[in-house]
C-alpha cells in the first residue's frame, strides 16, 4: 500500500492540549485531519511508530480511520506556535459516525461476538506491537455506532512507547486493554464455544504473520517520508523483532493468560 499524501488548504482549525499537541486541518482531499507532526529537529520516533501502527492495523484487518501524510503549508500555521514545516505531518481523518469509546465501559456498545472478537484481537495486537497506550486508563478507540465497530487510533506509543535502541518487552496486565472495565463488559458473557472458536482463529492468523514479514517491513519502510530523515537500517531491524518466532510465542502464551483472566474476572 501507498500511503496518500495531501496538504492543507486553509488555516489550522484547532490545536489539541494533549500531549502531542496535534493539530486538526482541512485537507487538499477536502477532509478534515487530526496532525501529528515533528516538534523539533529530533528524528521522530512517535511518528514512525504512527505509520508503524496503522500499516499493521490494515494488515491485521482492524478498523482504523484513514490516514495519510499531510504537508502543513507555512500560511496556515499561524496563528499557533512554529514546527518543522519542511516534514510532513501524519495525519488521522476525521470519521463522523464515531464516539470515543471510555476505558471503564461505553453503554452505547452492543456486545456481540464480533465486538467480542474485535476486542480480543486489539488486545493481541497491542500485546504483539508493546502499544503501552491503550490500557485500563486509556482506550484510544473509537466506536462506530452505525456499524457496531471498534477502530483503533493513536500509536505513537507502541514499541514500548518508541523505543528503537532495545529489544522489544512484554506488556504486563495492567498496560493491556483487557484489564479494563470495558474488556470486562463485553467479554463478560462470552459463551465457552465461542470463547474457544476466538482462540483458536486467533492463534491460526497470528502464527501466519511469520509468513508476511518482508511484506510489512517493506512496506513500512517504502512510506516513510524522505523528510524525517531516519535511519532505515535502525528501523528495519526493530520491525524484525516482531517477527522472531520466539517474541511471536511470547505474545501469544501473555495474550492467552490475560485474555482468560478478563473473561474470567
Amino acid at each position: 500500500m501507498k500511503i496518500p499524501e495531501y496538504h492543507s488548504i486553509e488555516n489550522i482549525k484547532k490545536q489539541y492540549c494533549t500531549g502531542e499537541e496535534p493539530v486538526l486541518a482541512l485537507c487538499s482531499d477536502l477532509n478534515e485531519y487530526v496532525c501529528k507532526y515533528m516538534r523539533s529537529s529530533s528524528t521522530p520516533y512517535k511518528l514512525i511508530c504512527e505509520i508503524i501502527g496503522a500499516i499493521s492495523a490494515n494488515i491485521w484487518e482492524l478498523k482504523i480511520p484513514d490516514f495519510a501524510l499531510v504537508k502543513l503549508l507555512p500560511e496556515h500555521w499561524t496563528p499557533f506556535r512554529n514546527v518543522n514545516l519542511s516534514a510532513p505531518a501524519f495525519g488521522s481523518k476525521i470519521e463522523q459516525t464515531v464516539i470515543d469509546v471510555s476505558s471503564t465501559w461505553n453503554n452505547e456498545i452492543i456486545p456481540t461476538s464480533a465486538i467480542q472478537q474485535q476486542i480480543a484481537k486489539i488486545a493481541l495486537f497491542d500485546i504483539w506491537m508493546a502499544n503501552e497506550d491503550r490500557n485500563w486508563n486509556n482506550a484510544n478507540m473509537l466506536y462506530d455506532v452505525t456499524t457496531n465497530e471498534l477502530l483503533v487510533i493513536d500509536h505513537g506509543c507502541i514499541l514500548n512507547t518508541a523505543t528503537f535502541d532495545f529489544d522489544l518487552s512484554l506488556l504486563t496486565q495492567n498496560e493491556t486493554i483487557l484489564y479494563s472495565d470495558l474488556a470486562h463488559f463485553i467479554l463478560s458473557d462470552i459463551s465457552d464455544n465461542t470463547s474457544n472458536k476466538l482462540i483458536f482463529n486467533l492463534e491460526v492468523f497470528f502464527k501466519s504473520l511469520l509468513d508476511r514479514r518482508e511484506e510489512f517491513i517493506s512496506c513500512v519502510l517504502d512510506n516513510i517520508p524522505v523528510a524525517w530523515n531516519v535511519n532505515l537500517d535502525l528501523v528495519r531491524f526493530k520491525l524484525n523483532q516482531l517477527f522472531e518466532k520466539k517474541w511471536i510465542e511470547n505474545c501469544w502464551e501473555t495474550f492467552v493468560e490475560y485474555y482468560n483472566e478478563s473473561k474470567n474476572g
